[in-house]
Parts: structure tokens; sequence; C-alpha cells
């Protein structure tokens, strides 16, 4: 680490290593570059600023301990500091739409299964056409009945 990293403070899209010393006293080494919710995406190293460890990590240098008991988490080590680019990926924001757009799929497709599966019996057979639920096309498009199971 170089005397331009220990003088850097943690700002929105600053690259922080750091240690998360759990209650246990293990230690997991994470490389984060604190972002807005906009772009968050955990996964990718990606952190947004508004969550409790960014919020811990902001206004931060190198060297500092932070103590942080939250789960079983007991405190943050900042090991690096670097100044960021300005602009993240926007493919970030692209992949977490795209899982969100996948999750209230899956939402839909399981609502309409315990709805299929309540209303058999009183409004008579209802088909869930999962095929159209998880197709990402567009959505105003129509498409076909599903053909009724032979089961």
């Amino acid at each position: 680490m170089d005397a331009q990293e220990a003088s850097q403070t943690v700002v929105l899209h600053s690259r922080v290593l750091v240690e998360l010393v759990d209650t246990a006293g293990e230690v997991e080494e994470r490389t984060f570059t604190l972002v807005s919710a906009r772009q968050a995406d955990f996964r990718s190293g990606l952190l947004d600023e508004n969550t409790p460890l960014g919020l811990a990590l902001l206004g931060k240098r190198a060297g500092e301990v932070i103590p942080y008991a939250l789960g079983d988490l007991r405190e943050v080590r900042v090991l690096a500091v670097e100044s960021g680019a300005q602009d993240v990926s926007a493919e970030a924001a692209q992949k977490r739409r795209a899982a969100v757009r996948k999750a209230e799929a899956q939402s839909e497709i399981t609502s309409q299964m315990i709805f299929a599966s309540a209303s058999g019996s009183k409004w008579g057979d209802y088909e869930v056409n999962v095929d159209k639920l998880l197709d990402p096309g567009d959505e105003g498009e129509q498409s076909p009945p599903a053909a009724p199971d032979d089961d």
C-alpha cells in the first residue's frame, strides 16, 4: 500500500479492502466498491452506500478498526482504500433488474399454482402458463393459451 492509498478516505466509488472479524475471531478478507443503491450488486463486490456496512465505512481511512456488532460480526478492519472510477458499470444494475424480473415471474408462477390447486374443485381446471410467465419478451404481446395436460 502506498502513501496515497493510506491517506484516502472512503467515499462513494472508493474501492475498499477490509477484514471482517466475527465473534469467534475468524477473519474474512473482502474487497468492495462503494456505490449507490441503483448500482449495488453485493455478489459482484458493489456495496450499497446506504447499507449498515456501507455507512460504517464512509469517511474511514486505511488502518482504522470499526466496531461493528451486526449479525456474527464484531469489527471491520480497513486495510486499503483506493479512489474509484466515477462510473461503475451499468452491467450490475442490469443483472439486478434481470434477477428481480426472474424473482417476480417465479412469485407469479407460485401464486398461480396455489390458485390452480385451490380453485380446481370450485371453478374447474386452471392452467398455469409457465412459459409465458418466464418469457422476458414484450409484455404486451399475448401468447396462445396453453394446451391442457392429459394426465
